[in-house]
């Protein structure tokens, strides 16, 4: 127990110990912010891509963003504040924009898939119609055809079915 509080009198004073608070939490504060950014963006463009829209320049500005965001974290650990919260805070704006951006593509995927959708209705039920109707007619001129046949063949069955 004696050796271990000499070891922490004698030993601590060794170490040189230098805190840079105000640095290192504007660094990691800013890291944290375009972190989250980047998570958000990240989740609209998913919902953007699932309501069929095109997100491909998207994940390009997506993944621009993940490399900036990359570097920040890097000149973090090695201390390189000023480089941290500089690449974090580059990251914000382009992370903002992909949010902008996807939203904007999800509503436009899915204004145009209910427009796609009632066409697809409209073409349906106008197809139905020509369809029973087309089928109305051939089965009267089966009909007519039917009833032409039969009065030349014997003339006094009509007469009777007419009654």
């Amino acid at each position: 127990m004696l050796a271990v509080l000499v070891f922490l009198a004698l030993g601590i004073p060794m170490f040189e110990i230098h805190f840079v608070f105000g640095q290192t939490n504007q660094a990691q504060s800013k890291i944290q912010a375009a972190d989250t950014a980047v998570d958000q963006a990240f989740n609209v463009v998913l919902s953007a891509e699932k309501a069929g829209g095109n997100v491909t320049l998207l994940i390009s500005q997506l993944n621009n963003a993940t490399g900036l965001l990359t570097q920040a974290e890097n000149a973090y650990v090695v201390g390189d504040n000023n480089t941290a919260t500089t690449d974090a805070s580059a990251v914000l704006p382009i992370a903002r924009q992909v949010t902008t951006e996807a939203q904007a593509e999800k509503e436009t995927a899915l204004t145009s898939g209910q427009n796609s959708f009632q066409s697809l209705i409209i073409v349906t039920i106008v197809t139905l119609v020509l369809f029973i109707l087309s089928l109305f007619l051939v089965w009267r001129l089966i009909k007519r055809s039917y009833f032409k046949s039969l009065s030349e063949a014997k003339p006094e069955v009509l007469a009777n079915e007419i009654k």
